[in-house]
C-alpha cells in the first residue's frame, strides 16, 4: 500500500473490519446504528477496529466492494 497517495486511499479504499475483512461495518451503513461503535462489524459482531482495503487486494477488495454496493442500495 506504500504506493498509494492519501487521496487515493480516501477515494479508492474501502473501510473493512480489522477482524474478518468484511465491509459490513457500521461506518459503511447509510443509517448507522447509534448504539454501536463506528467500527462494529455486523458479520462477526465484534468491534476490533477498521482497516482500509485497497484495489491491489485481489480477494477482499472485490468482496468489500460488492458488500459496500449492497449497503448503499438500502
Amino acid at each position: 500500500m506504500s504506493n498509494y497517495s492519501y487521496q487515493e486511499i480516501v477515494e479508492e479504499g474501502i473501510e473493512v473490519c480489522a477482524s474478518c475483512g468484511s465491509a459490513n461495518i457500521n461506518f459503511n451503513k447509510n443509517n448507522q446504528d447509534q448504539n454501536k461503535p463506528i467500527e462494529h462489524c455486523f458479520n462477526c459482531d465484534y468491534a476490533e477496529g477498521i482497516a482500509t482495503c485497497m484495489p491491489n487486494d485481489l480477494h477482499f477488495y472485490q468482496e468489500a466492494k460488492e458488500t459496500l454496493n449492497k449497503l448503499q442500495e438500502v
